[in-house]
């Protein structure tokens, strides 16, 4: 990317971020540092920070927060929204996690309702199978139409298609970084006590540690939610500066632009008022233990299937960004022997 775009960009990768020699002379180097803990581009949507780069940024975080909707209230009309806003198939990411179950279930439903499911055409992976299996015997197989993805995902997306993906579930109710901390009780010790262990352990050195801190500060003024935990700190910063990287992400590998947000490609949770309910709802995001993360969410899945070990046990898997990054990596082998007979004799519908 020519740096004379570099004040007119919605996004850039982590590789061109730090290989782009010019590009790392020109950024703030602490703004490169916090990049490094995070292990992802930032893109401030509080325009607090002076990272060297002025992102165009695509998602206000909301001012307003006058809506009072339930978690599956704003699931059903998101899923309502996507259809009626498309014509065809509408094909939908499904990894077999909690984030992607839910968008896959409003969909489903709404379809059914208005008599179209065949609409609906499911890509996974036999990670995805093996992630969620009774969802896929009960609900997927021989039911629904549904594409099992051979070599890369990209080999499986035509530009003209309309993809879902459960995509910025984790901005809404936490942060990938945080299953450790929680298991260990360190998740809800007051951030200060905490932090720089976190970031020094993760960089490997303390030497940047206290510069990066008071770098983001500024972010953590702006939050409308109080932060005093280490989970409400990481999860602020997934919220605040990680959304629009998370948004671009599959965009960029399909060599698409923002344009096509909302257009052909949707995130599931990137609306306004899923937002809303994240900045409103902050005491529903998790209990005390790993298991009850995203337990909102767990509930709407239980309410459409009832997998008790899903609801009690399910935890927060890489799902969308392992397969983004093990493109190849997908050998009929692994299978257990089960799961292998089931595939062989199964019709793919695409």
């Amino acid at each position: 990317m020519p740096l004379s775009d570099l004040n007119n960009t919605y996004y850039l990768s982590k590789k061109q971020l730090f290989n782009n020699r010019r590009l790392k002379k020109k950024v703030n180097p602490i703004y490169l540092k916090s990049c490094a803990f995070f292990g992802a581009t930032l893109i401030d949507r509080t325009a607090t920070l002076d990272a060297g780069i002025n992102f165009n940024i695509l998602d206000k975080i909301p001012q307003k927060l006058n809506k009072r909707q339930t978690f599956t209230q704003i699931c059903e009309d998101r899923a309502r929204r996507i259809i009626n806003s498309t014509e065809g198939k509408i094909k939908v990411l499904w990894s077999g996690g909690i984030d992607s179950t839910v968008a896959l279930i409003a969909l489903i439903k709404e379809l059914r309702y208005i008599n179209r499911i065949d609409r609906l055409n499911i890509l996974l992976s036999k990670e995805s199978i093996i992630e969620y299996p009774t969802f896929f015997n009960d609900i997927i197989d021989n039911k629904l139409n549904f594409e099992l993805i051979k070599t890369s995902i990209f080999d499986h997306i035509q530009s003209n298609e309309t993809i879902v993906t459960g995509e910025h579930g984790d901005q809404l109710f936490g942060s990938d970084k945080l299953k450790y901390p929680i298991i260990t009780g360190d998740a809800f010790m007051p951030y200060e006590d905490i932090l720089e262990f976190i970031i020094s352990r993760k960089l490997g050195t303390d030497k940047f540690t206290q510069q990066i801190i008071e770098f983001i500060d500024p972010v953590i003024k702006q939050s409308p939610v109080k932060i005093l935990s280490l989970y409400d700190y990481l999860w602020w910063l997934n919220f605040s500066l990680k959304w629009q990287t998370v948004s671009m992400r599959l965009i960029h590998g399909l060599e698409r632009t923002h344009n096509d947000l909302e257009k052909n490609v949707f995130h599931f949770f990137k609306s306004n008022d899923f937002q809303i309910w994240s900045l409103q709802n902050h005491s529903s995001k998790i209990k005390k233990e790993w298991n009850s993360y995203k337990y909102i969410a767990k509930e709407f899945i239980y309410e459409f299937h009832m997998d008790k070990f899903y609801l009690q046990k399910k935890e927060k898997e890489q799902s969308l960004k392992e397969v983004l990054v093990h493109q190849s990596n997908f050998s009929i082998l692994k299978f257990p022997k089960i799961l292998f007979n089931k595939i062989k004799n199964t019709q793919y519908f695409v």
